[in-house]
This record gives structure tokens, C-alpha cells and sequence, in this order.
């Protein structure tokens, strides 16, 4: 099952150009868990213990207010998830829900840690990835909160 999760790794673009010995590399520090539809893998004010990369399936990002569960986005292959709280030292600011028949591969903390500081080229790749999800979070943030507001502008 590895080489199959191998050759999946290779083809996402945050491993792009990586070879099936990098993504063998990548697998052998971590462990690949399989979850069912519903399976809570991650829960918003936990500890960043560690890091997912989805494999296969699909994943909801969530957060549950007012009685209810907000769906942030959705998370399918080549997508890393908790990065940002192992970074930044900081409780999950979200939960992880599988929403469908989903594999991932899990590193701790400190593995991840280990692959960031010994490859400058993937910590880039994942910085850069990170980032990007920040700012996507952002403009996400502003477009809602003006939308809440009737499409008040500031200027106005």
C-alpha cells in the first residue's frame, strides 16, 4: 500500500519534483491513518501535536458555533493540514472531520519538524503553502464580514 500512496505523494503539487525515494522518505517518518465518514481527526482548542497530509478522500475543515457546524473549506488530496498550530505553537484553531472514506499520512510535531529543518526545499514549499492558506483565510474573513454588514464599504 505504501508504493501506492508513494507514487499518489509524487503527483501532488506541493511535492512536485519530488522522486518515490523522497516520497518513501516522507511516509517512512510518519504513519498513514484511514478514516470513515465522520471521524473527527483533529478537534479546534487541541494541542498541535501533529501534521496530515490527505492522501485520499475528502476531509472537512470546521469550526462549531452557535450550535452549529461553520464548514470552512474542504480538504482533498495533497493537502497538509495543522502546520500552521505545530509552527506556531498554538491550540488548533479548527477541527478535521473525515467526509468521506479518507487515508492520511500523520507526522508528529517533532517529525515534522525534523523534515522542515533537513530538506530547505520542501520547508520552503511548505512555508509558501502555509502562507497562502493564511491569506486565502484572510480575504475569506473580510469578504464575510462585509457581506454581514450589507456590503457596507468603508469609504461609504
Amino acid at each position: 500500500m505504501n508504493e501506492q500512496y508513494a507514487a499518489l505523494i509524487t503527483g501532488f503539487p506541493l511535492f512536485k519534483e519530488f522522486t518515490l525515494d523522497g516520497a518513501h522518505m516522507l511516509l517512512e517518518c510518519g504513519e498513514v491513518k484511514e478514516f470513515s465518514p465522520g471521524e473527527v481527526l483533529i478537534e479546534e482548542g487541541d494541542g498541535p501535536t501533529f501534521v496530515l497530509i490527505v492522501l485520499t478522500g475528502k476531509l472537512q475543515v470546521f469550526v462549531h458555533r452557535q450550535q452549529r457546524d461553520l464548514i470552512l473549506t474542504d480538504a482533498g488530496p495533497g493537502t497538509i493540514l495543522g502546520e500552521l498550530a505545530v509552527l506556531c505553537g498554538i491550540p488548533r484553531s479548527a477541527s478535521v472531520r473525515a467526509s468521506e472514506k479518507s487515508a492520511v499520512l500523520q507526522w508528529s510535531a517533532a517529525a515534522f519538524r525534523r523534515l522542515l529543518l533537513g530538506d530547505a526545499f520542501l520547508s520552503e514549499r511548505i512555508f509558501r503553502e502555509s502562507l497562502r492558506t493564511l491569506i486565502e483565510k484572510e480575504r475569506s474573513l473580510i469578504e464575510s464580514l462585509i457581506r454581514s454588514q450589507g456590503g457596507f464599504k468603508p469609504s461609504e
